[in-house]
């Protein structure tokens, strides 16, 4: 039996040794760095949010191929005018096919822009909107079939 503990401890601490090196040495950052004031700051964001009464709605179903990609702004029930929104698409398996462009107003409150999608599978789009004092985000994910 001792021969067995041997033999079994060399390689299990082989095996710790080397899944931390590897651990350590492919960190993903899945830790904010920041991550205080980057909450403080969410918070301060969602306050002005409740304040401007913001609305944002979510894009229609997406399609593969070709795509007009319309969102309408509302700021205590009427249209958000003059925000600058940016459009990111991006496709989950793959950074490959990644894009972010600014999205035009098409009317008062109603913005677009075009985006392709190439092929199916899950797809993450994400809109920013800054307005002076107002920087925010909405995230969807979209099953393209």
């Amino acid at each position: 039996m001792k021969h067995f503990f041997y033999i079994v401890y060399p390689i299990f601490f082989f095996a710790m040794t080397y899944g931390i090196y590897v651990s350590y040495k492919n960190a993903e950052g899945l830790v904010d760095n920041n991550y205080y004031n980057n909450g403080t700051r969410y918070f301060q964001e969602k306050a002005t949010e409740k304040k401007m009464a913001l609305e944002i709605s979510r894009p229609d179903t997406l399609k593969q191929g070709s795509n007009t990609i319309q969102i309408s702004a509302k700021r205590h029930g009427k249209p958000f005018e003059h925000a600058v929104l940016s459009l990111f698409i991006g496709n989950l398996s793959t950074t490959g096919y990644d894009s972010t462009m600014t999205m035009q107003e098409a009317s008062p409150g109603m913005y677009q822009a075009s985006a392709t999608i190439p092929f199916k599978g899950i797809w993450f789009v994400r809109i920013d909107l800054r307005q002076q004092q107002l920087m925010t985000s909405r995230k969807w994910f979209f099953d393209v079939r």
